[in-house]
């Protein structure tokens, strides 16, 4: 007997969301949907195993995070599920993104970003580049070499112009590190690169809004 799908204006929009980005865990689910509920969590785990169960989703185990990512298709690098997990912690806190990109390429795919994003909160815009480091540390010399290029300026720009800004900016984005060492020096680009390092729990991710 084939039973009936019924699929909430909340599962729409979490289809949405991997349809774009390509993945979701259960944690991100209940922090960018379901933040305000009580049970969150367990509505989140218990609608992403119906729209498994619906055949909309696929589920497979990341073995590095221990945890199930739910897709429509092909498995995501830990890195991409990672950069969701900074945009669903940002999304708890009340952002608004405009752009978020995974994957950022720059100067003709020489190197990649994990994340260059843009958001909103409380009326003021920021621009950020993040980093996930795991093993071999940022090296600055890419950072460098994107920041003289004109590259991350020039995106930065085009992307304020269409959200509505008037004035061209001359801003390139702040460099999200996330690793989780304590370094005794922070990583230095150059004087106008402002560096915060992040642990991946993100638990001072708040800093980020000031």
């Amino acid at each position: 007997m084939a039973f009936r799908m019924y699929l909430t204006n909340t599962d729409q929009e979490v289809l949405c969301f991997i349809e774009q980005y390509g993945s979701i865990t259960i944690s991100q689910c209940q922090k960018i949907f379901y933040n305000t509920q009580n049970r969150g969590y367990e509505i989140a785990r218990r609608r992403l195993s119906k729209l498994v169960q619906y055949k909309k989703l696929n589920v497979y185990k990341d073995m590095y995070l221990n945890m199930n990512v739910y897709t429509m298709g092909k498995k995501m690098s830990t890195h991409n599920v990672l950069a969701l997990d900074y945009y669903a912690e940002l999304s708890k806190l009340g952002v608004e993104f405009v752009y978020f990109k995974q994957d950022q390429q720059w100067l003709n795919n020489k190197y990649f970003s994990d994340i260059f994003c843009c958001y909103y909160f409380e009326n003021k815009v920021y621009f950020d580049i993040m980093e996930f480091v795991r093993t071999k540390n940022v090296e600055p010399q890419k950072y460098i070499d994107i920041y003289d290029s004109g590259e991350a300026h020039e995106l930065s720009n085009q992307i304020y112009k269409e959200i509505g800004g008037n004035e061209t900016l001359n801003q390139f984005p702040r460099l999200i590190v996330v690793d989780e060492v304590k370094h005794k020096n922070p990583l230095y680009i150059n004087d106008n690169v402002k560096v915060i390092q992040l642990d991946f729990k993100f638990k001072n991710i708040s800093k980020l809004l000031v």
